[in-house]
């Protein structure tokens, strides 16, 4: 059963105009991405900073209007839905955010905050129900009851985010987008919080979008990943045929871009991994999004978009010469 699915979905931003009296234009962030998460599995969205990632993940959510294309949850088109019956979908999907410490209202304590959801989606529930699926929720992320009368000035990096992770599950929902939620952590917590998001996963029936530039946290949690370059989907593949071998330029260039733990192996790398520079977004590549960077352009690249092509055990990758 597909529990989301994204069908060539498009999410731009309003940007002022250059002169004075000019219309505001769409700034297009995501363009033509199309994806189905089932439950129980992780989708990881890799690529740069820049690429459209996090758009993507409030895209789903409806957090942004999408500017073209569909967002089905269960079947439905949520742009079509009554606005309370979309609020009544939005307590089943929820959202972790990167800075987990930025995320908490530092004025109000970690029970008032883990139990908001409950008012918003829940209120009918009493006090005493709300305590108990409070001290259920901090149980869940390993943070003891006394926790909930802390404030967000006492946490650690990493407690906060486990309140965060509490906050998302408290309405139990079926879908949970991860934007980044462990890039501001230190590399022993990033292990300890992906750990405790998998084991969640299992107890819950969790889906993920696990959204990161952490090829290696990515490989730890993802069922599928999907490379973003520019806005655009270039490559997808499940996980373990994906870091085998990736197919198309720019995901073998990030896969290269990772740091080798070696010094002696790092230090004998040869060349840059991603040359150049992002091209904007308000003017991008006529051809494919990686052409002026690429180190196996072709004429053809530069003119002609490459569209997601069909290879052997459910990978799709958008190159004109990549080969399986």
């Amino acid at each position: 059963m597909t529990l989301l699915e994204a069908k060539h979905l498009e999410v731009g931003y309003p940007v002022a105009g250059a002169g004075v009296f000019s219309r505001s234009v769409t700034l297009p962030i995501v363009r033509d991405v199309s994806l189905a998460l089932e439950p129980g599995r992780t989708l990881g969205v890799v690529g740069e900073s820049g690429c459209g990632k996090s758009t993507l993940g409030r895209g789903l959510l409806r957090l942004i209007a999408p500017t073209g294309g569909q967002v089905l949850w269960q079947g439905q088109d949520m742009a079509a839905m009554a606005p309370e019956v979309l609020r009544q979908r939005r307590a089943e999907m929820q959202i972790i955010f990167q800075d987990p410490v930025a995320a908490l209202d530092p004025r109000l304590t970690l029970g008032r905050i883990i139990s908001r959801p409950l008012a918003t989606f829940e209120p009918g529930l009493s006090t005493s129900d709300v305590r108990a699926r409070v001290m259920e929720a901090l149980q869940r992320v390993g943070l003891s009851e006394d926790y909930a009368s802390r404030y967000p000035h006492e946490l650690s990096g990493g407690q906060a985010q486990r309140v965060g992770i509490a906050r998302a599950i408290i309405g139990r929902p079926k879908m949970i987008v991860c934007d980044e939620p462990v890039s501001a952590l230190d590399v022993s917590i990033q292990a300890q919080v992906v750990n405790l998001l998998m084991d969640l996963q299992d107890q819950l029936g969790l889906a993920l979008v696990f959204i990161s530039h952490n090829l290696a946290v990515v490989r730890h949690i993802s069922h599928q990943v999907m490379v973003m370059c520019l806005g655009r989907v270039v490559e997808t593949a499940p996980r373990d045929a994906f870091y085998a071998r990736p197919l198309h330029p720019y995901s073998r260039a990030l896969m290269d871009a990772v740091p080798e733990p070696d010094p002696r192996r790092e230090k004998g790398r040869i060349g840059t991994a991603l040359p150049g520079e992002l091209p904007s977004a308000l003017n991008p590549p006529k051809g494919c999004v990686f052409a002026t960077r690429c180190p196996l352009v072709q004429e053809r690249c530069r003119t002609e978009r490459p569209e997601l092509r069909d290879f052997p055990g459910g990978r799709h990758a958008a190159c004109h010469y990549v080969e399986a």
